[in-house]
């Protein structure tokens, strides 16, 4: 997509059952992501059967099994220097993979409402919170905070979503993150 200035790609919350995965996939994929990931943990193995419904829920978005190992082509923080400081290690080293930026999201209409949707879900606790290592605030500063990054190197945004009854408009206000006028911004209005 031209004018996306991410790909978007979800975590799925590592301790739900696969109709929540199978749900959630099937959101993100109407919405545009690229891949919905699925956590596992080192050399365990996703039910064959699972991988299947939640494959075809998420069609045509892949889905990927992430075991949370050191990727050097993820960064697990919102850190616009650390962003180009890791492309430029992988492009030395002669890996041209995208980078990727691995952080959780709470957004709200207000500043309090972010806080009250990352507080409510205890995935999001302590550095997992939003507010020390992800995308946090109100749009706007969202927005801001992805253009960032954006403009650091970073070509894939992997996001970790508080579980909230309103998913759904979670997940389109994460994509509205990355679509319409915020390519413009990035270039500067270019």
């Amino acid at each position: 997509m031209a004018d996306q200035l991410l790909a978007l790609a979800l975590m799925l919350p590592h301790d739900s059952d696969l109709a929540t995965y199978e749900h959630q996939s099937r959101l993100a994929s109407r919405l545009g992501y690229t891949a919905v990931h699925v956590r596992t943990s080192p050399g365990e193995q996703f039910a064959a059967c699972d991988l299947e419904h939640l494959t075809r829920a998420a069609a045509p978005t892949r889905v990927v099994r992430d075991d949370g190992s050191d990727d050097p082509s993820i960064v697990r923080s919102n850190d616009p220097q650390l962003v180009r400081e890791r492309l430029a290690t992988l492009r030395a080293t002669g890996d041209d993979r995208a980078l990727t930026v691995a952080v959780s999201v709470s957004i709200g209409r207000t500043h309090n409402e972010a806080v009250a949707r990352a507080d409510r879900d205890p995935r999001l606790a302590g550095a997992a919170h939003p507010q020390e290592s992800g995308i946090f605030g109100t749009f706007e500063q969202a927005q801001e905070q992805v253009l960032a990054l954006a403009r650091a190197g970073a070509q894939t945004l992997l996001v970790t979503v508080p579980q909230e009854l309103d998913i759904a408009d979670l997940l389109a206000q994460v994509r509205a993150l990355v679509v319409g006028a915020t390519p413009v911004l990035r270039d500067g209005g270019r």
